[in-house]
């Protein structure tokens, strides 16, 4: 304000000099060329704050936007990692609800009950909760992990009733795989489907090569890891679906694609035999399949090379 203050007085005094003949043949006096210069100065100043007032608020309101675009871009991950506990959830309460009546069939409830309606009042609580993405996000990622644990716990006892409590059948064990890191097991059993290599692309009539082996089982059927390795993709890719792919060691990864749910993490370590997902009929498909590649230094192979 001092400021304004002092640049209008010496505007006022300039032009009061200037109307009471300070030139003298189109000259300006020393007197009114400073009054001029600290004018000049004067006005500079005021435009530089101007500016960068400007300068600052567009700033200010790209940053805004950009935190809003960030904020947008969480809320639709924490959806929908929300959405697939969702589902998980649901799978989890289809198996307990086969286990129960298995448990029932072999002469007993050997399950405990669970109270439903707390179960959802806890889910309605999870999906209702402020609490920050920050938070939120690690939290729903352990909470996946679990539930993936509990998911494959489910499957694994349904194949035991399935197979007769303390019956001689029992069900397939991958312990002699168990540090196996060449690409060794089928990684769900059933029809071959589509073999490796030159084919029609059933999807889209032109003539494409084929990566893997297409392995016909119903939506549902678990898929086990071919060897041990770490998981390095545990994602929807377009064209395949929900994919899960596996880096094994010395140039090995293996990949199966179309599942309908995902029960592993990138990161995470697993062995020859585990559990990885649930096939199903996701991305680019004409009917539920497992589509599994193997590939050495990113090159896909013939998996049949590797199967037994």
């Amino acid at each position: 304000m001092r400021e304004d203050k002092g640049l209008r007085q010496a505007v006022r005094r300039f032009l009061l000099l200037y109307r009471q003949g300070e030139t003298a043949q189109g000259t300006l006096s020393p007197r009114l060329i400073r009054l001029y210069i600290r004018v000049l100065m004067g006005s500079a100043a005021f435009i530089v704050v101007v500016l960068g007032i400007c300068i600052y608020q567009f700033l200010a309101l790209q940053q805004a936007r950009q935190d809003l675009e960030l904020a947008g871009q969480q809320r639709e991950l924490v959806t929908q990692r929300l959405d697939g506990l969702q589902k998980k959830m649901q799978t989890m309460d289809a198996l307990s609800r086969e286990l129960r009546q298995m448990a029932k069939g072999q002469g007993g409830d050997a399950l405990p009950k669970i109270d439903g309606s707390r179960t959802e009042k806890n889910r309605a609580a999870t999906i209702r909760s402020d609490t920050s993405y920050n938070e939120l996000a690690p939290a729903a990622g352990r909470l996946e992990i679990h539930m993936n644990a509990r998911i494959i716990e489910f499957i694994a006892l349904k194949k035991v009733f399935a197979a007769g409590v303390g019956g001689a059948a029992t069900a397939p064990s991958y312990s002699v795989y168990k540090d196996c890191t060449v690409p060794s097991l089928w990684p769900v059993k059933g029809p071959v489907t589509s073999p490796f290599g030159p084919r029609i692309c059933p999807t889209a009539g032109a003539s494409s090569f084929h990566e893997g082996v297409d392995i016909g089982v119903p939506v549902g059927t678990p898929v086990h890891a071919a060897a041990t390795g770490n998981i390095t993709v545990a994602a929807w890719i377009a064209g395949y679906g929900n994919l899960v792919e596996i880096a094994h060691g010395q140039g090995y990864s293996t990949r199966y694609a179309h599942n309908s749910l995902l029960l592993v993490v990138a990161g995470q370590h697993v062995q020859a035999g585990d559990i990885i997902a649930l096939s199903g009929n996701t991305g680019r498909t004409t009917g539920p399949h497992v589509h599994y590649e193997v590939r050495i230094q990113g090159k896909p192979v013939d998996p049949m090379l590797f199967l037994p």
